[in-house]
């Protein structure tokens, strides 16, 4: 009976909060991004619920070692990629994640093993983990006819060098209630090579954000390719002395027109690497604006943190980066690897086919 009011009373609560799909301005100041995340998370009502639900999950325990198939990261699901706005496959970004608070859309993620994603800290700081969903094999959200695959968090890991008020380290790790099992259809992105600053390469930025500033977010799953800044050009931008070096920028510094915008916050930043595999070289973080002139889009640079996520994720099973290019494959294949038991925007792109976190120990 207990139970069967505190479900009641939540619903009546919820009635008054509203199920509208919220417009995360990732391209904006950190103070403004903020402020808009504080508008969907939590209210009066949602303490109540954790003082009833108790604490975070927390698991001091050593997790039992599990055996892990050979598999290879960072490969998309497709070879042919236009850029302008033509649709290209379904999955083509196996590792592409999607954050939901109360059933709606608000931040993405990338998958990095069978068991973690790695999204912007800012995406998870304040929320109350327990009634956060992770959704994977997502392309159109409006299409209910599709295989998705959907994870609770049992765990959240924020950078301790996260600052709100600058943004510097702006990094989580999401751990999965269950591992995933991992396939063509979804198998995750390499982490990147961490000698790699990337300057002067072009970049693939991929969510299901706003395709203009202030604009609603998208149905189906957007890229976009911009070229990587040196610290120095973004520095150089309306920006300065705002960028660290746990920073990296990318976008069209004259003319914009190309960039990350809201809903993107906590999705990837992918560059080509070794065997035409995808590296997570960014993570979507803020900037002022969207694809405006001298206002490039601002990541995290996630090489900087390999060893804090490494040492995070030792209960996993990863995948290798492959040194020779994979044979292009059909997302529509059955064939799948299993490496777990368990199986229960982008402006100027194109279609594309709890209150208490945890922050982990280890400091790069």
């Amino acid at each position: 009976m207990r139970y069967i009011c505190l479900l009641l009373l939540v619903v009546v609560a919820l009635g008054d909060v509203g199920f509208a799909t919220p417009r995360l301005r990732s391209s904006a100041e950190p103070a403004k991004i903020l402020e808009s995340l504080s508008n969907i998370r939590q209210n009066s009502f949602l303490d109540w619920i954790t003082s009833i639900l108790g604490p975070e999950y927390s698991d001091s325990s050593v997790p039992a070692k599990r055996e892990c198939a050979s598999c290879a990261c960072g490969n998309i699901n497709t070879r042919h990629r236009i850029v302008g706005g033509q649709e290209t496959e379904v999955h083509e970004y196996p590792w592409m994640a999607m954050l939901m608070w109360f059933g709606s859309f608000y931040c993405g993620a990338s998958l990095v093993n069978d068991q973690y994603a790695v999204t912007a800290a800012h995406c998870v700081n304040g929320f109350y983990h327990r009634l956060i969903t992770v959704r994977l094999l997502e392309h159109n959200r409006m299409d209910s006819n599709v295989k998705i695959v959907d994870r609770r968090v049992a765990r959240v890991f924020i950078h301790p060098g996260y600052s709100t008020h600058t943004f510097d380290s702006d990094i989580a790790l999401i751990r999965f209630s269950e591992p995933v099992r991992l396939g063509i259809d979804m198998h995750p992105v390499c982490l990147p090579t961490p000698s790699e600053n990337y300057a002067g390469q072009t970049a693939v930025v991929t969510g299901w954000g706003a395709l203009s500033e202030g604009g609603p977010v998208s149905d189906t799953l957007q890229e976009v390719e911009v070229p990587i800044l040196t610290q120095q050009e973004c520095r150089d931008s309306n920006y300065g002395d705002k960028i660290t070096d746990n920073m990296i920028c990318a976008g069209l510094v004259d003319q914009g027109g190309k960039d990350s915008c809201q809903g993107d916050s906590g999705g990837p930043m992918h560059v080509l690497g070794a065997g035409q595999a995808y590296q997570l070289a960014g993570v979507v973080s803020w900037g002022e604006g969207c694809a405006k002139p001298n206002s490039p889009g601002v990541y995290t640079r996630v090489s900087n943190f390999n060893e804090w996520i490494e040492e995070n994720t030792r209960d996993a099973c990863a995948c290798s980066q492959a040194e020779e290019p994979a044979e292009p494959v059909s997302s529509t294949s059955t064939s799948e690897q299993p490496v777990a038991e368990s199986e229960s925007t982008t402006a100027g792109g194109q279609v594309t086919e709890g209150p208490e976190v945890e922050e982990a120990n280890k400091l790069i």
